[in-house]
């Protein structure tokens, strides 16, 4: 039985449709949903850190990457209960994406991790494998992968 399914979201598509069907799985069977987003950077792209000092965006660089964080954490959270999931959390965490997607899996004892097939990444993690790949080749539990 699934009880804890953990939906790795990074704004795309495919990250949405993960968090639609972990939240209609969720909905079935009664199971808590958390949305994780992984932090893997403290540093602001060009233009982001130009709008952020255009909005006097206050916090540096790592405080606009939060705010963003958890207001995309939050997107999914309300789309998850738009969904029919009634127990949602979620929680934004630094580090390596695939490694600290399963170590928030073990941490919250989660019985399925929902992740979409094709993020935000660069070219680079095309030619050597997605997050997603590596978290079906890590991952102890079942993973849902999303297109």
């Amino acid at each position: 039985m699934i009880k804890k399914l953990l939906v790795a979201v990074d704004g795309s598509g495919h990250s949405l449709k993960a968090v639609d069907y972990a939240a209609s799985i969720a909905a079935a069977m009664k199971a808590q949903v958390i949305i994780l987003y992984v932090l893997k950077t403290h540093t602001l792209p060009k233009g982001l850190e130009q709008y952020a000092e255009n909005e006097h965006i206050q916090g540096g660089s790592e405080g606009v990457l939060l705010a963003a964080s958890n207001s995309l954490v939050n997107e999914a959270k309300q789309r998850a209960a738009k969904s029919g999931a009634t127990d949602v959390t979620g929680e934004v965490i630094d580090g390596p994406v695939a490694r600290t997607v399963i170590a928030r899996a073990k941490h919250h004892d989660a019985d399925m991790i929902v992740i979409g097939s094709r993020g935000m990444g660069n070219i680079e993690a095309t030619l050597r494998g997605g997050v997603s790949h590596r978290v079906e080749l890590l991952a102890k539990c079942p993973v849902l992968t999303v297109r």
